[in-house]
């Protein structure tokens, strides 16, 4: 092969100008497994949210029931809508001459139909003289985010 002189081109030497396909699937492919760890992770960090806001809502309630039955005496009766009357309608209460409320304001966003809901968009469960909860006079719990009784329930036992 002889030397290429001064000015004379080379027809294997070109000049790159952009990028290659290769470094473009490369480059398209590192963004794709950053976004998707970043997605589950956000899932993950959801699930917590909401499981968190459940328990909060649950240790929230405990308390509210606490002071309805000091006051009164005895434990709201059982049923979702009967305890948010309990807890927070004056006019339910009149009948109940102790009844100091209200003991817990509910916002519209977390009422369905009358009755109180977990995150997942299920209404709490409320049971006065429960089987479950041996040392206290009912139990409180949110189905989770399957909506049937399982492992993944967020319970007050």
């Amino acid at each position: 092969m002889r030397p290429y002189l001064k000015g004379e081109k080379c027809m294997f030497r070109r000049k790159q100008k952009g990028f290659t396909l290769i470094e473009l699937l490369v480059v398209v492919a590192i963004i794709a497994l950053l976004a998707g760890l970043v997605t589950s992770a956000t899932q993950s960090a959801r699930k917590r949210g909401a499981r968190g806001k459940a328990e909060a809502a649950i240790a929230t309630l405990e308390a509210a029931i606490g002071m309805y039955e000091t006051d009164i005496g005895d434990f709201p009766e059982s049923g979702n809508e009967s305890l948010v009357k309990a807890l927070s309608d004056e006019t339910a209460n009149e009948q109940n001459s102790g009844w100091a409320g209200p003991y817990m304001r509910f916002k519209e966003k977390e009422l369905e139909a009358g009755q109180f809901v977990d995150p997942w968009g299920k209404p709490y469960v409320y049971v006065k003289g429960g089987a479950h909860n041996g040392n206290k006079f009912y139990d409180l719990y949110s189905l989770g985010p399957d909506g049937a009784e399982s492992e993944d329930d967020v319970i007050n036992w």
